[in-house]
């Protein structure tokens, strides 16, 4: 496996990434409606703005990208961690963070926040992010995801 910055050429697969994912991870704590709702909002030129603002890393494992992550590093949020469903239980998410968490740390954050799915709460855990509250996240006028706010010092 191997993590790298992310390039303006990679916006396709981190869309496919990133809807695979919603599709087939995602789905097991949404509805069938919310799941189609947000999945249908991504688009694969939405990626480009953030690969060039934010510290946007992408996993590869056999030249194919298999996960992405965001990190934002004005306001120290973890903005994504999304893993292809094929290559979930693999340490693909979690090397994924680390490399952010590095960044972090290089640039001398103190701590992360994030706002994170349900289906992927445990996983954050494990990582040592600590629940702080339940919110939802408005992706339509009418859909909301529920979500829980996470942090974690550094």
């Amino acid at each position: 496996m191997f993590i790298r910055k992310a390039a303006n050429g990679d916006s396709e697969a981190i869309y496919n990434v990133h809807f695979d994912t919603i599709k087939n991870v995602c789905s097991s704590h949404y509805t069938q409606s919310q799941v189609k709702v947000w999945a249908g909002k991504i688009k694969p030129n939405a990626y480009l703005e953030n690969i060039e603002s934010k510290e946007m890393l992408v996993a590869e494992i056999n030249d194919k990208i298999v996960g992405f992550g965001q990190l934002n590093l004005d306001n120290s949020e973890i903005e994504a961690v999304y893993v292809r469903s094929s290559n979930l239980r693999m340490g693909v998410g979690q090397r994924l963070f680390q490399k952010l968490e590095m960044i972090a740390k290089d640039n001398g954050l103190q701590k992360l926040s994030l706002i994170s799915s349900l289906n992927a709460i445990e996983f954050y855990k494990r990582l040592g992010f600590i629940p702080k509250e339940e919110t939802v996240h408005k992706i339509a006028e009418d859909t909301v995801l529920q979500c829980v706010e996470m942090e974690k010092v550094l």
